[in-house]
């Protein structure tokens, strides 16, 4: 699994530019605004307290190959042993769901979500105890995911 941050300079975000099925779709927990961690984008907000280890998901989007994606900021990249490693790509917000607006946290003190790879679909867990309504959800991308995943994990959600 793999992501990164670069997106195109000048666009923002808008509530007016969430397809309607998205806002239908999000959680009565959460809601969407405009994101503290990056101007150009909307976040995801806690609106109720987020109990440690609650799933999100799964992620949504067209299933592409690297080399047909356009911005790797709205995609996760998924191996298929049959396939080898294909992009979940959430860039068109038609094809996307609420989840593609969660944001990336600046470092790991941040992060309050971790990304789960299950049977190739990719969810968030919330990693903190009790999210409050000022938190922003927020994902950190570790460079050794799996590694992270297989040996980290169940120690960051007991």
């Amino acid at each position: 699994m793999n992501q990164s941050t670069t997106e195109p300079i000048g666009t923002v975000e808008t509530l007016a530019d969430v397809p309607e099925h998205v806002l239908r779709g999000l959680p009565e927990d959460v809601k969407l605004f405009p994101s503290a961690v990056d101007k150009t984008r909307l976040g995801v907000w806690a609106t109720k307290s987020i109990l440690k280890g609650k799933k999100f998901g799964p992620f949504v989007g067209d299933k592409k190959k690297r080399s047909q994606v356009k911005s790797n900021v709205y995609m996760w990249e998924v191996y298929y042993p049959n396939l080898g490693w294909m992009c979940v790509d959430a860039t068109d917000p038609k094809k996307g769901n609420w989840l593609r607006y969660i944001n990336w946290a600046r470092s790991g003190k941040e992060q309050n979500l971790f990304p789960l790879e299950i049977n190739r679909t990719i969810y968030y867990k919330s990693l903190k105890v009790a999210m409050s309504m000022k938190n922003q959800l927020l994902v950190f991308q570790h460079l050794l995911f799996p590694f992270f995943q297989i040996f980290f994990l169940p120690f960051l959600l007991n």
